[in-house]
């Protein structure tokens, strides 16, 4: 594995309507019942590589379309930044705004040759 840093979303506890379970699992290829154990229990959900190929090709804008449509749900969750190999809780919280601004700038530059 590589020193990217990984981005996490975590889901508030309560959120386990089946929609929310099917978007996740959409993403993240894990089984609805994975996915409500891990949202009971706060763990992540979600969690990305940045920065790696896949990130690049379209990883980054699924994330950034799935959780902006969270948000307009009125979903409740938090994006961590977190060093490969740091806890969860170690993890910078930064919002969507800021994920937004990092993807939208890792584009422009991967379309620009830098």
């Amino acid at each position: 594995m590589s020193d990217s840093p990984r981005v996490i979303v975590i889901l508030d506890r309560t959120t386990t309507a089946p929609s929310i379970l099917r978007d996740a699992k959409t993403l993240t290829g894990y089984g609805l019942s994975e996915i409500r154990s891990r949202i009971v229990a706060g763990l992540p959900v979600v969690i990305e590589e940045m920065f790696s190929n896949a990130w690049y090709d379209e990883r980054a804008q699924l994330l950034l379309a799935l959780l902006t449509k969270w948000q307009n749900e009125s979903v409740v969750f938090e994006v961590r930044e977190v060093a490969e190999n740091d806890d969860t809780e170690a993890g910078a919280l930064i919002s969507l705004e800021v994920l937004r601004n990092i993807i939208e700038s890792d584009d422009n530059e991967s379309r620009d040759g830098i």
